[in-house]
């Protein structure tokens, strides 16, 4: 579980570090997380396991939005998806365990600061 709560704050310093022209790439790395979260969900039924997953589902859903609207409403649909990674990095941070937190601070540092870059 820890590997792939990684792997999502990864992606998301992946989409906000190269910007709106590998929103599909990110978005089939994200969904390829979401669908290994999805089936580790029947093991963990956690309530921070479910708001990650419900949230990663609603990114994930967002970005496939992004993709099929034209330019104007692609930058509002971007800031969506923004606010999502910004709510979905807090829940990874607040529910990784305290060893894994170390190990994960540099990665979601560098995403709090994409996030704040592009606000």
């Amino acid at each position: 579980m820890e590997r792939l709560l990684m792997d999502i704050l990864n992606a998301g310093i992946a989409l906000f570090q190269n910007g709106e022209e590998k929103v599909k790439q990110s978005l089939a790395e994200l969904d390829k997380i979401y669908q290994e979260l999805r089936a580790k969900g029947e093991i963990n039924r956690s309530m921070e396991a479910n708001r990650v997953r419900e949230l990663l589902n609603k990114t994930v859903q967002d970005a496939t939005e992004i993709l099929s609207k034209g330019e104007e409403s692609r930058q509002q649909a971007f800031a969506k998806l923004q606010e999502n990674f910004i709510r979905l990095s807090a829940e990874i941070e607040s529910s990784i365990p305290e060893p894994l937190k170390a190990a994960a601070k540099n990665t979601l540092d560098e995403l709090k600061h994409l996030l704040s870059k592009k606000q």
